[in-house]
């Protein structure tokens, strides 16, 4: 920016205080279009991408499909193989920090697996949001969970072998792939939000 600056110094001995004035409004407007948001996905294995590369995982490949259609974005995995609500509250403020622009959630299915309550698991996760929206991150919730009704990463054309890893209910890069392609709408219309929230374009 200080180069472009320096420019604007030298054109406006040229084309006089008003031209310069509107030219730096121009580059202003371009570098505000070019910022940068941060999202992370916070939440159990399946966030995490136990049993794939990093690479392979869904984070990354959120990111890879929003760069794909113009998007900005860094996308950082805080997924913890094992996690439930209560831990992904206990590391919300280290996991998801201030200057996070979105956050994406889903999480719940190892607390019913260890006997948890759906009724708990559903205060917890209005807690997640609460709280992530308080400190002004807009928030995507997944629904989370094999059998539950909706969840981005429990659906009939994830059943399949090719999409899962031999002998595992966790999902391999193709059935990431699917996931993606699923949920992709529902984080573009969240990210809208994050950045007329954070006024970038």
């Amino acid at each position: 920016m200080a180069g472009r600056l320096h420019s604007v110094v030298r054109v406006r001995t040229l084309l006089g205080p008003l031209a310069a004035f509107a030219l730096l409004c121009a580059l202003s407007s371009w570098s505000t279009a070019q910022a940068q948001l941060r999202i992370v996905v916070i939440g159990d294995s399946q966030i995490a991408g136990k049993g794939v590369s990093s690479s392979e995982a869904y984070p990354a490949k959120l990111e890879a499909a929003l760069r794909a259609h113009g998007q900005n974005v860094v996308v950082v995995n805080a997924g913890v193989s094992g996690d439930t609500t209560s831990g992904v509250l206990a590391r919300l403020d280290s996991s998801v920090p201030n200057g996070t622009n979105l956050a994406i959630v889903s999480v719940g299915i190892n607390d019913i697996v260890r006997g948890g309550s759906p009724g708990q698991v559903a205060a917890n996760l209005n807690e997640i949001k609460k709280r992530l929206t308080a400190r002004g991150i807009e928030t995507l919730m997944l629904p989370y969970g094999k059998g539950f009704q909706g969840s981005a990463f429990d659906k009939p054309e994830l059943h399949v072998e090719k999409v899962r890893l031999p002998g595992h209910y966790h999902l391999n890069a193709a059935g990431y792939d699917v996931v993606v392609a699923r949920t992709l709408p529902q984080v573009v219309g969240a990210l809208a939000k994050a950045r007329r929230k954070s006024g970038s374009h």
